[in-house]
């Protein structure tokens, strides 16, 4: 990800003032844009599929799926970066199990968003240059003058 991009969020949290308080934080950061707000777990899904955010900041505990089962449908998918922002630290293991990239307790501040977002940037950058390279490979094998097209006789 290079420093002009924009890094694309989806904020996940059933609890109203907490949307809005982390809206008010990203919107600092001016490479930032929030891409969707959902309320509940459900719509969160539709949402991603929609939007195809790089990163998604998800409560656990949400109406209708947690964002652990949120994670969890997103596991086969390339799914974006999943960042957790909860009050409760009791599923910190599931989470990285999971494979989110941070766990953050509320209330968030500014310093441990700072720092988090720089772990998804760089996250976000490792993922588009690995699209880009497995593309690249996949070129060269499939190209008529690659070696592994030539057929032995």
């Amino acid at each position: 990800m290079s420093a002009s991009e924009t890094l694309r969020v989806l904020i996940a949290d059933d609890e109203p003032r907490a949307r809005q308080f982390l809206q008010r934080l990203l919107a600092e950061h001016a490479d930032v844009e929030v891409v969707g707000v959902a309320r509940g777990g459900a719509e969160a899904l539709e949402q991603i599929g929609r939007t195809h955010p790089d990163a998604v900041f998800l409560d656990i505990q949400m109406p209708d799926l947690s964002g652990l089962e949120v994670a969890r449908a997103l596991r086969d998918d390339p799914a974006p970066v999943i960042v957790f922002v909860t009050a409760h630290d009791q599923h910190a293991v599931q989470a990285f199990e999971l494979a989110a990239l941070d766990y953050v307790l509320k209330p968030l501040g500014r310093d441990r968003l700072a720092a988090t977002l720089t772990r998804v940037r760089h996250e976000v950058a490792l993922g588009a240059r690995r699209s880009g390279n497995a593309a690249a490979v996949q070129k060269v094998v499939t190209s008529p003058s690659s070696p592994s097209s030539l057929r032995m006789s």
